[in-house]
């Protein structure tokens, strides 16, 4: 791990200075090791197929199953054979490989050991028993088995890149390089061993130029090799040769958008930006972001979603125009792709269009707005929608200008319009909800924050200005909710939540006290009044369940300056549930806590005198109940007599 984040760093920092390449590069090299580490693979082994019909079916699905990426299946087919034949060692074998691509590990070493214990010692299998030990980062274990899988087949090239992989791991580049070379020694053609040695080569000495040999060799024996053409695009001064390279790689692989942002680049660089368009387009497309992500501080995320959407609209609009203004404006786009903000700006003040054609308007708004030319910027947006209203970006870029203007009004009509042309956008909701409640049109606040929250539930701070909201427009209960989900406890005057859950209760709501309260306790822990609400509802629907599952939180949540009649009642309500779970010493110690906060508590004296009654201890079961008879509650009487009898 080492060695590939101090590549990634070298190539990143030496070779390229973009974020989005940065961000696309580091991706690559991390995905090329994960590609081409071969865990997950797994060595074939010669099966005797002199098995009955049936099981040469299950079999031979198993293997199909395995081949297709679907260990699933190919466990169950492997674990059908094995239940017709416990003796069939290559069962074992495969059904342990499917454990390990299902990451079943423990399962995968046992039958990997039952496979070799039947057959004997054999290279495939020590092969997968290091692979599964790598993979639990068992570096030790996994050098052992890969050594003794060596002993037995030291011609194998395969054990050697292994070992080399394992070697790279634990930071030991000599070593590394050793294993790689000499797996290529047993065979000349194992081209992820010699493009290792290369990257090493790099790390190890600072120097780009150190691995195209490599490379170049990579490619002598295959021209189509992806991951060279790729190392080799970036690593070369040769442009001529990158571009040949990266257009091969697109031929391979036209999905891997790190090559089309290259040769993008390389297209950029040569001036022919109707070539790079395209591949601009398509990087854009493969790292979609979405626009709620959106935060309107001009982050790395607003600036790719900024591009993401000018490469939208161009699309739209540019294949429409003179063909010598739309090379100027693919220009710029892709001066805007790389963050040559100035000089887009400048290709767009070329073009006989900027005046009146909205997509020069609106891109010339980007340019300036990434270049921290904020008034331009809003101009330039302000005219492009009067030539084309339906630019989504352009009103959400306005309304938040018009929010830092305070021009509450017209940032609502543009946040509405991007609603208009962009439902999903909910984002939008949230911003047009700030303006509602600038404006003091607090429920129209509400309503937008609640539709913004059914989406995002996790964004606290909105929540935080929904009770707000709901303060300044009387619906104290509804604040208390919101402040207590906002992590905003702090702001509750408990007593007072108290007094307006007794009104519901007054008024015999309930429901809507018990309501109220459990929204409350999940996020206020110490609101012990909350949960006597809910305790009182639970205990009358014979609900003991729910009360376990909440009880002891209580229990154990008390806060300074509470009512101890609810103070003693929680604690007594948390004995009554450990009796009923046979868990005597603890509610003996929870019962008389409760006794000892409110001496005037007869039922905790009746539930202690039960429990003492299930320990034996009917001297002090009499003695608890006669006590709550005395405080006259109902049902210490009826007990005393049966303790009589």
């Amino acid at each position: 791990m080492a060695f590939r984040l101090l590549f990634c760093c070298f190539l990143c920092g030496v070779m390229i200075d973009a974020r989005a390449q940065s961000d696309l590069i580091t991706e690559s090299i991390f995905g090329y090791f994960a590609s081409s580490n071969r865990l997950l693979e797994y060595e074939n082994i010669t099966v005797d197929w002199k098995m009955d019909g049936p099981t040469q079916v299950q079999f031979n699905e198993g293997l199909n199953n395995l081949f297709e990426n679907n260990p699933n299946q190919a466990e169950v087919n492997f674990s059908n054979v094995i239940a017709k034949d416990s003796l069939l060692w290559q069962a074992y074998y495969y059904r342990g490989i499917c454990y390990k691509q299902l990451e079943k590990r423990k399962k995968a070493r046992s039958d990997l050991k039952r496979a070799m214990q039947q057959h004997g010692p054999f290279f495939e299998g020590y092969m997968e028993m290091g692979k599964v030990e790598q993979l639990e980062l068992n570096a030790t274990e996994a050098q052992k088995n890969f050594n003794k899988g060596e002993r037995l087949a030291p011609s194998k090239a395969v054990i050697y890149y292994l070992q080399g992989n394992l070697a790279l791991d634990m930071t030991q580049r000599k070593e590394a390089l050793k294993d790689y070379a000499t797996c290529l020694q047993y065979d000349s053609l194992f081209s992820d061993a010699r493009i290792h040695l290369g990257l090493i080569k790099i790390a190890t000495e600072g120097k780009s130029d150190v691995a195209l040999p490599y490379l170049n060799k990579v490619l002598q024996y295959d021209s189509l090799n992806r991951h060279a053409l790729l190392f080799r695009s970036l690593l070369s001064a040769d442009t001529r040769q990158n571009l040949a390279d990266l257009n091969k790689a697109v031929q391979v692989d036209p999905a891997n958008i790190t090559v089309r942002y290259l040769r993008g680049l390389a297209f950029t660089q040569q001036g022919n930006y109707d070539r790079a368009f395209p591949d601009f387009n398509k990087v854009i497309e493969g790292t979609f972001e979405s626009d709620n992500n959106f935060e309107g501080r001009q982050t790395w995320i607003d600036k790719k979603i900024d591009i993401q959407n000018a490469g939208s609209y161009t699309v739209r609009r540019v294949y429409g125009l003179p063909d010598k203004e739309a090379e100027k404006i693919k220009k710029a786009f892709c001066l805007l792709v790389l963050g040559s903000d100035a000089e887009a700006l400048a290709t767009l003040e070329q073009t006989k269009l900027k005046n009146y054609e909205p997509l020069c308007l609106f891109l010339r708004g980007v340019a300036s707005e990434h270049m921290g030319k904020h008034i331009d910027a809003l101009e330039f947006y302000n005219l492009a929608l009067a030539r084309d209203n339906e630019i989504l970006d352009a009103h959400k870029k306005r309304g938040i200008y018009e929010q830092e203007m305070k021009e509450w009004d017209k940032s609502i009509a543009d946040f509405t319009d991007v609603l208009r042309l962009s439902p999903e956008t909910f984002i939008a909701y949230k911003w047009r909800g700030v303006s509602h409640y600038n404006l003091g049109k607090y429920e129209k606040a509400i309503a937008d924050y609640t539709q913004y929250l059914k989406r995002d539930t996790t964004d606290l701070e909105t929540i935080g200005y929904r009770a707000v909201a709901y303060e300044q427009t009387g619906q104290y209960l509804e604040s208390c909710v919101d402040y207590a989900d906002s992590q905003n406890r702090h702001v509750l005057d408990l007593n007072k939540l108290d007094g307006a859950l007794d009104s519901l209760l007054s008024l015999k709501d309930t429901a809507k006290a018990y309501y109220y309260a459990d929204r409350i306790t999940k996020n206020v822990r110490y609101f012990t009044e909350g949960y006597v609400i809910k305790f009182r509802v639970m205990m009358k629907k014979g609900d003991w369940d729910g009360i376990e599952k909440e009880v002891y939180v209580a229990a154990n949540n008390f806060r300074q300056g509470l009512n101890k009649k609810d103070h003693s009642y929680v604690l007594t309500v948390a004995g009554a549930t450990s009796t009923r779970n046979k868990r005597y010493d603890e509610a003996i110690n929870m019962l008389t806590e409760a006794i000892k906060v409110d001496k005037e508590n007869a039922w905790a004296l009746l539930e202690r005198g039960k429990t003492w009654q299930a320990m034996g201890k009917k001297s002090k079961a009499s003695s608890d109940w006669k006590k709550a008879m005395a405080l006259g509650h109902p049902e210490a009487g009826g007990l005393l007599s049966g303790i009589g009898d």
